[in-house]
């Protein structure tokens, strides 16, 4: 075998390839978790719970005498918080996911529980009230009452695109992490079947380690930086030939 140092050009060369190994490795390791989900429902329900705190505290009881705890024509609490688990869990469109909540929070409005949702919403609570009371009986909305029921759906949209992103953003972090460590277990396995008697004791498994670390960040670039470095050598080959008298 040749013992003879590489060279920068060859380095540089081989880098390409490395890259799109690297990146393959953090798809493989995407897909597994991908896979695990089926098993461990528990992945698909992170960031869940954010969600789920924010649509409860929007869905208040009814506190009036004689009142029903659920407005007629609205879904109960716990059926809406299930129908929002189960658009979680299925990975519906996030946008569909919002205006579904929206529309059945907005349901739940009614003279019972409006002082408690306008205090929710930072809202006019007597002219909310009002607005619940016209709304369940068909009957026309004053200019008051019109503007405080549009700022009652923008605060409400603007209080579940706060929740559903942040828990969109814990359940990719966290989906990340994961597919991260999986990624290092896999390289840190490939490592070893090479080389099973000092591989531990050894920089390969160092090596390994940081293979599995960089592969998630990689994998949906590699192709891109795999090509540029490319373009890079031949670049600097054309350059050099060109200063060459």
């Amino acid at each position: 075998m040749s013992t003879d140092p590489i060279s920068a050009q060859q380095l540089a060369q081989q880098l390409g390839p490395v890259v799109t190994a690297i990146g393959a490795l953090g798809t493989a390791a995407f897909g597994l978790v991908e896979a695990l989900k089926s098993a461990f429902q528990s992945i698909n329900r992170i960031g869940l719970k954010h969600i789920q705190e924010t649509i409860t505290g929007l869905t208040p009881d009814q506190t009036l005498a004689g009142e029903p705890a659920t407005p007629p024509n609205a879904l109960p609490r716990k059926n809406i918080l299930e129908t929002v688990e189960a658009n979680w869990v299925n990975g519906t469109d996030l946008s569909s996911q919002k205006a579904i909540a929206k529309s059945l929070i907005k349901l739940q409005l009614a003279p019972g529980n409006a002082v408690a949702m306008a205090a929710k919403t930072n809202v006019d609570a007597a002219l909310l009230t009002q607005v619940a009371q016209k709304t369940a009986a068909g009957t026309a909305l004053t200019q008051a009452e019109s503007d405080v029921n549009a700022r009652f759906d923008l605060i409400l949209t603007a209080l579940l695109d706060e929740a559903y992103q942040l828990s969109d953003q814990v359940y990719r972090n966290n989906t990340r992490t994961l597919a991260a460590a999986i990624a290092v277990l896999l390289a840190l396995i490939g490592g070893w079947s090479l080389d099973s008697g000092s591989f531990w004791t050894s920089s390969d498994a160092v090596v390994a380690i940081l293979v599995g670390v960089l592969a998630t960040p990689l994998a949906p670039i590699a192709k891109d930086v795999s090509t540029a470095l490319a373009t890079a050598v031949n670049t600097m080959q054309l350059v050099k030939k060109a200063g060459k008298p």
